[in-house]
């Protein structure tokens, strides 16, 4: 499996055992105002996630891997890669991990997998994120994973406390002949 791993982690198909895990990142409502979700999930909708999770990326234009520790096979986080598009051969991405295992590079790796990953096997050209304008440490690690800011919408989010803005990141992968 060495397509999906780095010096630390390996990233690996979901399981039935990282349903406490999706439980606890899905069901926390600090995480909702990223996506849309607006109510809990039910482990029973989680799970039938878990076991429809194995069909092919480009059958269902998405995939979430589950981010591993190579040294202890401990759950520190999720990547997806999502809205696929395979005419333009572009989507999106997001990740999420645990607080307990932040600012440890972990994220870095996992982003620098997948594109290795979109580039080689699922064949993207293109990735795309949205971060909060005022969320640095997110901004950061996208920028440290060669990601570039391509623009900003304006008040693109709304969440209780208002209107958030949104900065647009862009990763694309150069054929050699394009270079």
């Amino acid at each position: 499996m060495e397509h999906l791993e780095s010096q630390n982690i390996i990233l690996r198909s979901l399981e039935p055992s990282d349903i406490n895990s999706l439980l606890r990142w899905e069901n926390n409502p600090e995480n909702w105002i990223i996506g849309t979700r607006t109510i809990p999930y039910s482990k029973h909708e989680l799970t039938r996630y878990i076991e429809e999770s194995g069909s092919d990326f480009w059958d269902t234009n998405q995939t979430r891997f589950a981010i591993t520790l190579k040294t202890s096979d401990s759950v520190v986080g999720v990547i997806d890669v999502f809205n696929a598009n395979s005419l333009h051969l572009r989507a999106e991405v997001g990740i999420l991990i645990d607080p307990a295992y932040r600012r440890k590079g972990f994220a870095v790796e996992s982003l620098n997998i997948i594109q290795k990953w979109c580039h080689e096997w699922a064949m993207i050209r293109s990735l795309m994120v949205y971060i909060y304008s005022d969320h640095v440490a997110s901004k950061n690690t996208f920028l440290s994973a060669g990601f570039q800011r391509v623009g900003e919408l304006k008040s693109w989010i709304r969440t209780s406390a208002g209107w958030k803005d949104v900065d647009i990141f862009q990763w694309y992968s150069i054929e050699k002949n394009e270079e």
